[in-house]
């Protein structure tokens, strides 16, 4: 097992190396998907704009 600098004030982790690729892989699955859904509104906003500007007339 290798050593890793922990940080002040927070105690080291007893997952075994298996355990936290697991979870390295669910947060960066979680990080996708929001950020998926915040480009997905993004997208919606930016089509309602433009409906709204050539419509308008």
């Amino acid at each position: 097992m290798e050593t890793r600098e922990i940080p002040t004030g927070v105690a080291p982790s007893a997952d075994t190396p298996a355990q936290n690729r697991r979870k390295v892989v669910a947060g960066r699955g979680a990080v996708m998907v929001i950020g998926s859904i915040a480009v997905g509104a993004f997208i919606l906003y930016a089509i309602i704009m433009m409906y709204g500007i050539f419509y308008s007339q």
